[in-house]
């Protein structure tokens, strides 16, 4: 059955998902990070060039049409249609996108929520489809946390 994952009142989502990602691959497996956007998908990018040499994060930014290699652990993806995700994937949604329309659901679904209202409104409509589509939802609130 597949999971999402909530990490709501994230103070500040960018980082936070450097943090994530990081925690994602020492359990193993792949990660597409997923954006509408590819200005949050360049900064995150940067951002995880950015980290100290002892705790860099392999990763490749994916094109459409291209293969998504398991030697990489990171792909960073953004666009107008959802991917194929390689079995046992998870991930990083960073947009509105809702993963339980995708062409291979993935095992996995992380979901960073800031405290802005619209922000929390945007993920109760996604909590509820992945309900509705069988996920198991698990829910963290980082209200004062890291």
């Amino acid at each position: 059955m597949p999971k999402a994952t909530f990490y709501t009142h994230a103070a500040d989502p960018a980082a936070f998902a450097c943090r994530l990602i990081a925690r994602a691959i020492r359990d193993g497996g792949q990660i597409l990070v997923w954006s509408d956007s590819d200005e949050t998908i360049r900064r995150l990018d940067r951002d995880l060039w950015q980290q100290i040499p002892e705790s860099f994060i392999p990763h490749e930014i994916w094109q459409p049409g291209q293969p998504m290699s398991s030697e990489t652990p990171v792909w960073l993806a953004f666009g107008d249609t959802l991917p194929t995700t390689p079995e046992n994937a998870t991930v990083l949604n960073l947009s509105p996108d809702f993963w339980n329309e995708a062409p291979v659901v993935p095992a996995r679904v992380l979901e960073i929520v800031g405290s802005s209202l619209e922000e929390l409104a945007d993920a109760r409509e996604r909590f509820s489809a992945y309900r509705k589509n069988g996920f198991t939802i698990e829910h963290h609130d980082m209200t004062g946390k890291a």
